[in-house]
């Protein structure tokens, strides 16, 4: 439970530093064109599904009934890790990898947590 308390609050610290300094976290993913209003709103919705995703996780956690929402982290930093390596091209490399390397991260931290959740659970 500890574990999962971490992860979701990890998360919505996260989304808050997204929500409310979007250039800040999208100049590590697009560089320079995270300055501009258009990018800095897809950031910033980015930001509230983190804050969204992270209070989730954290109240099922305190409940034991985190699995459902360490799953949908896991498909959302999945997302964000394809949507990366789709683009590419367009992206400065050191965004593809610190971005791959970050939400990567984050999508393994919640399938390790996924798969702890489920074998420690009873089974029904």
């Amino acid at each position: 439970m500890t574990l999962n308390v971490g992860f979701g609050l990890s998360r919505v610290v996260f989304g808050l530093v997204a929500a409310t300094v979007p250039e800040k976290i999208g100049s590590t993913w697009v560089g320079e064109d995270a300055s501009r209003a258009s990018n800095k709103t897809i950031f910033r919705a980015m930001g509230f599904r983190d804050v969204a995703l992270g209070i989730g996780a954290t109240e099922a956690a305190l409940r034991d009934q985190a699995g459902p929402w360490l799953a949908v982290s896991l498909l959302a930093d999945i997302g964000d890790v394809a949507a990366t390596l789709i683009s590419m091209n367009g992206i400065d490399r050191k965004g593809v990898v610190t971005t791959s390397l970050l939400a990567g991260s984050a999508a393994v931290a919640a399938g390790v947590l996924l798969a702890i959740d489920r074998s420690s659970s009873p089974e029904v």
